[in-house]
This record gives structure tokens, sequence and C-alpha cells, in this order.
């Protein structure tokens, strides 16, 4: 077979498929600023959407332990701990976890501690020990997903739950993805560029006031959240879309925003179970 000549490189795309090599994006160097962001309560969408949805589908419980995959700074933490779940939360970014450390004094918090997604399997949690798994709005700034996933198997009792929250990686692409207004039919309309393609897309992680501060987000179809779920042994039993509760200001086009707003779900839930 006849080799083919290297070709020369060129500077490297600032988009472009994921790969599969390990990634690090906590949010470390901007921990200060994002817990002051988000304070004990998380910011309205976890007050109104999130934090009530989560409940509901995990069901915390004296009895029952929950981990919080990628913690940041304790916000569900604290609400499962408040409800009597036994929670550990672990985040890789020190500065978080030491902020979520400062934030918590509720006797049902187990513990926090610093730690990758990505090596659960290795991480000093026992096996089978936990009765369910959240991972709220992290799993975007993740790669690669497998061994997350399997992770949350090894850590898993049998039927065991998992919720991941994320934005709706169908309509909410950064980069990808805008609203659009159509001044005829007086209605906002969701923009998508591109969806199948999954992409490593950079992010500045403190909007203006640094701009050079970068991470990544990882853009994926939804049947890669799914088919990798499956692949790990967690069986996907219910998918739910969230719409915001923000309603949009008064005038001319309140109506068309907010016909969008609850018809155009802003963040995506999916529930699967260690089977």
């Amino acid at each position: 077979m006849k080799k083919r000549a290297p070709q020369k490189q060129g500077p490297a795309r600032r988009t472009g498929s994921i790969s599969t090599n390990p990634v690090r994006t906590d949010w470390d160097h901007v921990g200060e600023w994002y817990d002051e962001l988000v304070g004990d309560q998380g910011s309205v969408h976890h007050e109104q959407v999130i934090i009530p949805g989560v409940l509901r589908l995990i069901d915390p419980h004296p009895g029952k332990r929950i981990l919080d995959i990628a913690c940041g700074q304790g916000v569900a933490c604290r609400a499962l701990a408040g409800r009597g779940a036994a929670t550990v939360g672990m985040d890789l970014a020190p500065s978080l976890i030491e902020a979520a450390r400062r934030r918590t004094a509720s006797p049902e918090l187990e513990s926090y501690y610093v730690g990758d997604a990505r090596h659960l399997e290795n991480s000093p949690l026992a096996p089978a020990s936990f009765d369910a798994a959240i991972c709220i709005l992290a799993i975007a700034n993740m790669t690669p997903l497998s061994p997350i996933w399997k992770g949350c198997f090894h850590l898993l009792k049998p039927g065991g739950r998992l919720v991941v929250v994320l934005l709706h990686p169908c309509f909410r692409i950064p980069k990808k993805s805008d609203w659009g207004w159509d001044d005829r039919d007086q209605l906002q309309y969701r923009r998508v560029d591109s969806y199948l393609t999954s992409e490593k897309i950079p992010i500045q992680t403190h909007p203006g006031q640094d701009p050079g501060q970068e991470t990544f987000t990882f853009h994926r179809p939804l049947q890669a959240y799914i088919n990798t779920l499956g692949s790990a042994g967690l069986l996907l039993e219910r998918l739910e879309e969230w719409i915001s509760r923000k309603t949009p200001p008064a005038g001319r086009r309140f109506a068309g925003l907010d016909a969008s707003r609850r018809e155009i779900p802003l963040f995506l839930a999916l529930c699967a179970r260690k089977v």
C-alpha cells in the first residue's frame, strides 16, 4: 500500500471535532468570581427550574445517599441535604470545593472532595454506594463522556438513578445558534446553524472582566448522550425539556418573545437508571 506523504500542519483550529483525549476544563481559575455570581441559592434558573426539577426526579430523603458530580460551590448539594439526604459533592476545581465547604453547615452534607469525574472508578468512594447521582450544567464542559458514565455505573447501587441537566443541545449551541426576530409575523425564532457535528468550542469564563480567560464547551448531538449512557449500562428512562421561567419585558414584542420562551426549551434533563 502506498503511504501518503505527511501534510504540513497549520495553526490549530479553535473549533472542531471533539478529541477523545482528556481535556481539563474546570473553572478553578475563576472560582472566586463564580462563587460570588452563584451565591447560596444559585441563579434564577437554579431556583425556579433546575433545583425543583432535580429534586422531583431524585426524590431525596433521609436514608438516601446522593453524589453531586461537578458540584461547583454546592448549590444542589445544599438543596439535597436540606431534604435529609446524605450528600457527597465532588469537583475538579479546588477553589470551588473550598467555597462549597465555606457555604455549607448541614450535617447531612457528608463530604466535599476534589476529584475528576472521568476517574470516578478510581476515586476514594466505595462502589455501589450511592442511590443516585446528579450532574448539573457541567457535562458539556467534560470530555470524553464514556469514562464518566462508567464511573457512575461503578458508584451507583443496582437500580440507582443518574440525572444529568444541560443546556438543550438541540437549540443552545454556543456560536452556532441564536435568536432571530420576524417583524412581519411578530415572532421570535431560534436559528440553528449546526447540530449533528460534535465540536470543541472556546467560551469566555469571565465575560466583561477578562476576555482572555477561556475554557471549552463540547457540543454533542442528543444521540451521543443517549448512546454512550446505554453503552455504560445506564438505561435512559425519562427525558424532560425545561423552559425558562423568566418572562420577557413588557412591550410590543412581548407576545412573540413569550411564545418562544414557552415553546423552545432552555434545558434538557436526562434521567437514566443502572440496569
